[in-house]
């Protein structure tokens, strides 16, 4: 254990997991889990075509760290070691507080060892190709044979059922589908921005992990499992705002509108280059007293005591030409102490952080300890991702049951082989030797 509240009693304490997920929808699920006190049991097999590829994809952790001390060694650019699929920054900080097995299961005994494992397991979670766990005869419909108090979670792109029940997806695929990618950008003529990030790879792994504790809940009460069908499509129509709403009432198609306010005459309403490489300052004037004490902050430049911009009709209808004189005058202010400015002259304003403000300068962020150093048996100390909130009585904590971060491949065979299937010495070298763990 890495850490002194490993052992704290947790919500999920006695609840283990078999964790059958790659890339981010499932795992971030089962992170969430593990971080309640669940005992997750991340599979794996260690073909390259069958190990999860965010352990061999960039970012990759400092070439120079070492099991001894990862952070210590500072922040530098790491280009990943041939061979070497522990190393991967992106696995590491979606699978703290596991453990980790290899597991082949297209091998006759490779299945049966998981059998056995779903025989003392309250979850499995998977999100293969929709067909695939039926093709290992390890659907729920069989594992439920062997564990009636299973609880089985499949997420897939648009879901076990419907029409579209074999399509295969990704988180990039199911966010178009779902008109996510559509609804950010500038308004047009210019085409849309897509987001940054492959968000219904991340949001849909809230909502299994709430679904599931709902579900270990009632197994706890009365002993029942259950079968969820999660789509990471519809998912996404949760986080898509009003706009199907919009359409339903006004049968107006849906249009993007940048970081201007469409519904009020709030203005100046945007993001503002600031000195400095790629600096920007967001401000938000709701009010002609937001308006005044901008202007006085701003020294009172003739420009903005012209009369159309008096009141809030005015600089709203004048907005680009508002944006544009308001630019040249934050291009020449550092960016902090411009919100700092005119934070106290009680106008909204936010920098617009990078990722190292995030990490290194955010004030907030290490006040509630988002960062959590975690040891990693390949890269040293290194800091995770938090948990977003702080309970009172449960503990939350990222390391989880392990006290420690992302496992190695295959980490944990000996501990979940011998320990908790009672494997013993003979059978783990033949199995080994097998390949099928």
């Amino acid at each position: 254990m890495g850490n002194s509240q490993a052992n704290s009693r947790r919500a999920l304490d006695g609840i283990r997991v078999i964790d059958l997920t790659w890339l981010q929808v499932g795992p971030q699920a089962t992170r969430l889990l593990a971080t309640f006190g669940a005992q997750v049991i991340r599979v794996e097999w260690r073909e390259r075509k069958a190990i999860d590829f965010i352990r061999y994809s960039p970012p990759f952790a400092p070439d120079n760290a070492r099991s001894d001390g990862g952070r210590s060694q500072g922040v530098t650019r790491g280009h990943g070691i041939a061979g070497n699929v522990d190393r991967g920054a992106y696995f590491n900080n979606t699978n703290p507080g596991k453990l980790g097995i290899t597991l082949n299961l297209n091998h006759p005994k490779g299945r049966d060892l998981l059998r056995r494992l779903v025989r003392d397991a309250n979850v499995i979670c998977e999100n293969f190709s929709p067909r695939q766990m039926e093709k290992w005869n390890l659907d729920y419909s069989e594992l439920r044979k062997i564990n009636p108090g299973i609880i089985y979670i499949q997420t897939t792109g648009v879901g076990k059922a419907g029409v579209y029940q074999d399509y295969v997806s990704y988180g990039p695929t199911a966010q178009a589908f779902s008109g996510l990618t559509y609804l950010s950008g500038l308004p047009e003529p210019h085409l849309p921005a897509g987001w940054g990030y492959s968000y219904l790879d991340h949001s849909p792994g809230y909502f299994g992990a709430i679904m599931l504790m709902a579900a270990i809940r009632r197994q706890r009460a009365k002993g029942i499992g259950c079968y969820i069908d999660m789509s990471q499509s519809e998912t996404g129509l949760m986080l898509s705002g009003t706009s199907i709403l919009e359409h339903q009432i006004t049968g107006k198609p849906t249009q993007r509108y940048g970081n201007r306010m469409p519904f009020l005459d709030w203005a100046p309403h945007g993001a503002y280059r600031c000195a400095g490489d790629d600096n920007w300052i967001a401000i938000s004037v709701q009010s002609d007293e937001q308006w005044c004490a901008l202007v006085e902050e701003m020294g009172s430049p003739a420009w903005a005591l012209e009369t159309h911009f008096a009141t809030a009709i005015g600089r709203k209808q004048y907005e680009d030409e508002l944006d544009e004189k308001l630019t040249r005058f934050t291009i020449g202010c550092d960016r902090y102490d411009l919100m700092e400015r005119l934070q106290s002259r009680g106008v909204p304003a936010g920098v617009v952080q990078k990722a190292p403000d995030r990490f290194d300068r955010d004030p907030q962020l290490k006040a509630r300890d988002y960062y959590v150093d975690l040891p990693s048996s390949e890269i040293g100390t290194w800091p995770v991702e938090g948990f977003p909130a702080k309970l009172s009585r449960s503990p939350a904590n990222v390391g989880g049951t392990t006290g420690r971060a992302a496992p190695k491949l295959g980490e944990d065979n000996e501990f979940v082989y011998r320990k908790l299937l009672g494997l013993g010495s003979n059978e783990i070298a033949a199995l080994t030797e097998e390949s099928v763990i």
